[in-house]
């Protein structure tokens, strides 16, 4: 007797869903929480200071710069490669989980392969988010000595879109392999 086919989306299938929405929230909370924190310290010391910049501060101060300074001169270093990162991450994350909802609900392979493939992209921007964001903070930070220093590290919001890319590309593999 031929064994008849389960209706409806599997248990294992529902938990990698939880992770993508998961992961998809991590991922939409991180762009908009603050990016980067700067230090400052002058004279030694004495005087210090101390800032968290989100994407979009950046990204009106970069808008900002290029109209001042041209187009040349008022770039922020890697800015254009993080912010694209961090958008596709998000994008990725979102085809994940629509596409593995979708999938399951419509009973098509066809949207579980694209939610694959969209897990795949938020795990490479993900982790090339933190990579880029890396860069572009070790240019923004400075050191003149004993007069002052800048420095400029990751905050929490990048890290969250890269765990969230992670946790939702990762989750979307995952789901796909397992069959």
């Amino acid at each position: 007797m031929a064994k008849k086919k389960k209706a409806g989306i599997k248990v294992f299938t529902w938990i990698m869903i939880a992770f993508m929405a998961v992961g998809l929230v991590l991922t939409v909370v991180g762009i908009f929480t603050d990016w980067t924190t700067t230090k400052g310290e002058a004279i030694g010391g004495i005087v210090s200071t101390e800032g968290n910049t989100t994407l979009q501060d950046y990204f009106d101060q970069q808008k900002d710069s290029v109209e001042l300074l041209g187009e040349e001169k008022g770039k922020i270093e890697y800015f254009d490669a993080t912010y694209a990162f961090a958008w596709l991450a998000l994008i990725g994350s979102a085809v994940a989980l629509a596409g593995y909802l979708l999938g399951g609900l419509l009973k098509l392979n066809l949207f579980k392969t694209i939610g694959m493939l969209g897990g795949i992209v938020a795990l490479l921007t993900g982790v090339l988010t933190a990579i880029f964001t890396y860069m572009m903070c070790k240019e923004l930070s400075a050191d003149a000595g004993i007069v002052g220093s800048v420095t400029t590290t990751l905050a929490v919001g990048c890290y969250l879109t890269m765990i969230g890319g992670i946790v939702s590309g990762g989750s979307a593999i995952v789901a796909k392999l397992k069959k």
